[in-house]
């Protein structure tokens, strides 16, 4: 009989500890971000005496000005050391946090709040490129599905915390988040060891394409192009599929709760496992039946008006996401130049921001003139197209990776 302590035991010796540090750090400020987030809007309107307008404009801010911000870290996270980027990214987003705390002004908000997005900015590309130089290819995939694990676990506990910190003391959300981004920069100093500048290798010398213009990063915009349909799906998820619930199911505020827990139930559950299960399948076909599995689940928004029916989408929601996020990421792990990784995936990364600033607008365009039907149907077909385009795209990579391997 297999001893459960040994088992667990080997699992954790399977990964490197820059892992493990990275779970603590992502379970602890997911769950104290989330205890914000549910809050922002009523704690800005009721403690700072914002307008609805105004808080809206501040909060759309974010994801604009992040647009740029990332592609300028990017850049910074190939120039230095990744270690000290990311404490300073850490640094910046818990002083940002500390502000908001006792931010008693619109401005003063809005400027603390930017500043927060800078750091994430910095934060996300270097740490997903230090953990690409350290973590052995083979492992990349399930490495960024225990990533995403341990967000979903502070994600499930931080609204629920959330709620009871409101009531008592909005603040004290700020302040348990900037300790949490303290604690994970005290992890990452004392236990994750500092890598050496990025170096050109050997076949990027050999490279007709310079690394600084535009066709060495040829790549990594396609796949943030050929992302966009995904993350445009999401942003109508995030949003517009509240109000159309609400037009389509008479206990639409109990479907919703339900969609999402069943969700991040489902996530923590099944997430890891589906990554080992199908991680020696082709990263093509995983990535393309992703946007047929995210296809199906808006078709099923458009046309499905019962709450069983819905809840049953959760499950190719999850597939999806499980088998193609995690494997697009560890894909582009593969294709970044070693010493262009930090740029890679700020460029790759800053189609969510596109969509979450622009598709919310204009999704709800749409659902005032058609309807929430037409919507989501208009957006299923997009993701078809896309799951194409992605598959041709990938097949003329494979094509070309082959061809360099067999030269």
């Amino acid at each position: 009989m297999t001893n459960p302590i040994h088992s667990i035991r080997r699992f954790i010796a399977t990964y490197p500890p820059i892992l493990w540090v990275r779970l603590f750090g992502e379970m602890l400020t997911s769950l104290s971000s989330t205890m914000i987030a549910p809050f922002l809007v009523l704690y800005l309107s009721e403690n700072i005496g914002s307008s609805i307008t105004m808080t809206m404009i501040i909060i759309g801010m974010q994801p604009l000005s992040e647009i740029l911000l990332t592609l300028v870290a990017g850049g910074v996270t190939d120039r230095f050391r990744r270690k000290s980027i990311m404490l300073l990214a850490l640094f910046i987003q818990g002083l940002a946090m500390l502000g908001m705390a006792f931010a008693d002004s619109m401005i003063a908000f809005a400027l603390l709040y930017l500043l927060n997005g800078a750091g994430r900015s910095l934060f996300i590309p270097v740490s997903r490129a230090h953990l690409a130089d350290t973590i052995p290819a083979g492992q990349m995939a399930s490495a960024f599905a225990l990533l995403s694990t341990a967000s979903s676990i502070g994600a499930a506990i931080g609204p629920l915390v959330g709620v009871l910190i409101y009531q008592f003391d909005p603040s004290l959300a700020f302040l348990f988040t900037a300790t949490s981004l303290l604690l994970y920069a005290i992890a990452v100093w004392w236990k994750i060891p500092q890598t050496e500048l990025p170096q050109i290798s050997e076949t990027e010398e050999m490279s007709n394409h310079p690394k600084g213009s535009l066709k060495a990063y040829r790549p990594a915009l396609a796949i943030m192009m050929l992302s966009l349909p995904i993350s445009l799906f999401y942003a109508q998820t995030e949003t517009n599929l509240q109000l159309h619930l609400k037009n389509t199911l008479p206990n639409y505020l109990q479907t919703l709760a339900l969609l999402i827990s069943v969700k991040g139930i489902m996530l923590l559950l099944f997430e890891y496992m589906l990554v080992k299960w199908t991680q020696h399948l082709n990263t093509r076909l995983l990535i393309t039946s992703s946007y047929l599995c995210f296809f199906v689940v808006a078709l099923g928004y458009a046309f499905l008006d019962s709450a069983p029916a819905l809840i049953a989408l959760q499950v190719l929601l999850v597939l999806g996401e499980s088998i193609g996020l995690t494997q697009l990421l560890a894909f582009i792990t593969r294709i970044a130049p070693t010493s262009m990784r930090g740029r890679y995936f700020a460029i790759t990364g800053t189609h969510w921001d596109i969509s979450r600033s622009c598709g919310p607008i204009l999704g709800s365009l749409v659902m005032i003139h058609f309807g929430g039907t037409m919507l989501f149907t208009i957006v299923a077909v997009i993701l078809l197209v896309g799951a194409w385009a992605m598959h041709t795209y990938l097949w003329s990579k494979e094509k070309a990776l082959l061809l360099e391997q067999e030269g």
